[in-house]
């Protein structure tokens, strides 16, 4: 067999090890698309925590309020539960649906 098949079969076997051991690192349980998808559901996981983290601040915030500021607690209860005090009286405004 002449020099020059001999060479270009080991190039051939070895440009497939190559591909094989390229492929096996991208696509395996530990190669790169797997990192991948973990680096995005990791970044959707950080993403979500810092909203949660931040809702948390905004109830502790409400907590305090609602502990502290009779103000605060009075307004809410005009605003969600319709409370008055003795004497006042509630007017409600009925929007017409077309404008003349």
């Amino acid at each position: 067999m002449p020099k020059r098949k001999r060479q270009s079969k080991k190039f051939k076997f070895l440009g497939l090890i190559i591909l094989t051991q390229i492929l096996f690192l991208l696509f395996n349980e530990f190669g790169l698309m797997h990192w991948l998808k973990l680096n995005s559901k990791k970044l959707a996981i950080q993403n979500d925590l810092e909203q949660l983290l931040t809702q948390q601040v905004k109830l502790n915030e409400e907590i305090h309020r609602l502990n502290v500021d009779q103000e605060y607690i009075e307004k809410i209860a005009r605003e969600r539960f319709m409370l008055v005090k003795p004497g006042e009286k509630v007017f409600k405004v009925i929007e017409s649906k077309t404008m003349q």
